[in-house]
């Protein structure tokens, strides 16, 4: 006899036990065995086995797709008039403008990020870069790709080294930089603030940061013993995926006009929708990503239509265990995005999904967005709009904790 069951990845566990012990068949039937003849009847006799062994096989999970509108619409036609979200979508782009960084604040962060970026890049073509093992500097993160918020003044900056990078040789780097720039005569001039973190370093003036990551090429970092790496293996792969993620961003948002509006309105709205708070800023760029790209090679959608397309993705359970998610492109394999998340989190992105989709056909725009002075739908417990009671609906995961 077969048992089966789904394991907690979702693929599918079948155990042969003990028929003597479980069989839970009518009395006239214990003891007796079914015999079948013909193609496919599986007739013969029956293997012999131990009243003790028990055989397991386990299959790979099954990848189920989502119901994604957007390829679909033209096999449901529209049974109302379409909505005019065009109030929607001037409050969008009045939100964009709002969480934009200030031309101050892009000068202040561009200028002061430049100048260190050209002292790295100056020793790197000198002899003085040699001493110190510098490779190559790279530009990544937020600032690069546009997408930084409005009140963030950090600049993140790669230097890869010809070797393992070793903590003496990076607090050189750090003392050489701090140097050229206090020590300079023109209107480069600035007091720099050095802050210390291991085998990377933070340069701070005037309120605006530079972070400088190191690792090395990735040959390098990936060809050394873990005894050689340490704990700092870590940090070192965390850089270079900096690195691939700026690459790629660059390689496939050109076309994408409206990609980082949407990605700065999603990484707002983290801070009062329960759920968003769940994903990393690489995780929000590749779902904003998808929720534009253009269908059946049309033209990108809108700002107002990749918003409601991406919400209706989480809605129908894009991010949920099993889901076939979203792939990572810069990683191998078939690792998603989504997989180091929790059940629990992946419920409360998805169930927060579908309440914004009703929040959404009534109306409640600013609600969603909290712009306008309007205070923030609270997504987590019943709440009241126009009329309407959306009450929230029991957990389907439980934590340790909850059980």
């Amino acid at each position: 006899m077969w048992s089966a069951t789904i394991t907690p990845d979702g693929g599918h566990k079948v155990t042969q036990i003990n028929e003597e012990t479980s069989d839970k068949r009518p009395n006239h039937w214990r003891g007796k065995r079914r015999w079948s003849r013909g193609r496919g009847g599986g007739g013969g006799m029956p293997r012999n086995r131990s009243s003790t062994e028990k055989e397991e096989r386990t299959y790979p999970p099954i990848i189920r797709p989502i119901f994604d509108w957007s390829e679909v619409e033209t096999h449901f036609p529209q049974a109302a008039p379409e909505m005019d979200y065009s109030l929607l979508s001037q409050l969008l782009q009045k939100k964009a403008q709002d969480v934009s960084p200030s031309i101050e604040e892009q000068s202040r962060v561009q200028g002061f990020g430049t100048k260190v970026m050209t002292v790295i890049e100056n020793l790197i073509l000198t002899g003085e870069g040699e001493q110190l093992m510098l490779e190559e500097v790279r530009l990544v993160g937020s600032q690069k790709k546009g997408t930084a918020l409005a009140g963030s003044l950090v600049t993140d900056v790669v230097v890869l080294y010809k070797d393992i990078p070793q903590e003496k040789i990076v607090n050189e780097l750090a003392l050489k930089v701090k140097g050229i720039l206090e020590t300079t005569t023109d209107e480069n001039k600035v007091k720099v603030e050095i802050i210390s973190r291991g085998k990377c370093f933070d340069m701070c003036t005037d309120g605006a940061i530079v972070r400088v990551f190191s690792t090395s090429t990735g040959h390098v970092i990936f060809g050394s013993s873990p005894e050689t790496l340490g704990d700092d293996f870590e940090m070192y792969a965390h850089a270079l995926r900096m690195i691939r993620h700026t690459r790629w961003w660059q390689e496939n948002t050109d076309q994408l006009k409206n990609i980082r509006s949407l990605v700065r309105i999603i990484k707002s709205m983290r801070g009062h929708v329960p759920g968003l708070n769940h994903l990393n800023t690489w995780s929000i760029e590749l779902i904003c990503q998808c929720a534009l790209i253009p269908l059946n090679d049309g033209e990108p959608l809108s700002l107002v239509d990749g918003f409601r397309r991406l919400f209706q993705l989480l809605a129908a359970g894009l991010f949920l265990p099993g889901s076939i998610g979203l792939p990572d492109p810069c990683e191998e394999g078939d690792e998603t995005i989504h997989e180091t998340m929790l059940p629990e989190q992946c419920e409360e992105l998805t169930s927060n999904g579908q309440t914004i989709l009703v929040l959404l056909q009534f109306g409640a725009y600013r609600e969603i967005l909290a712009c306008d002075g309007a205070v923030p739908a609270k997504l987590s417990e019943p709440y009241t709009f126009g009329g309407l009671t959306l009450n929230v609906a029991p957990p389907a995961y439980l934590t340790s904790l909850d059980m």
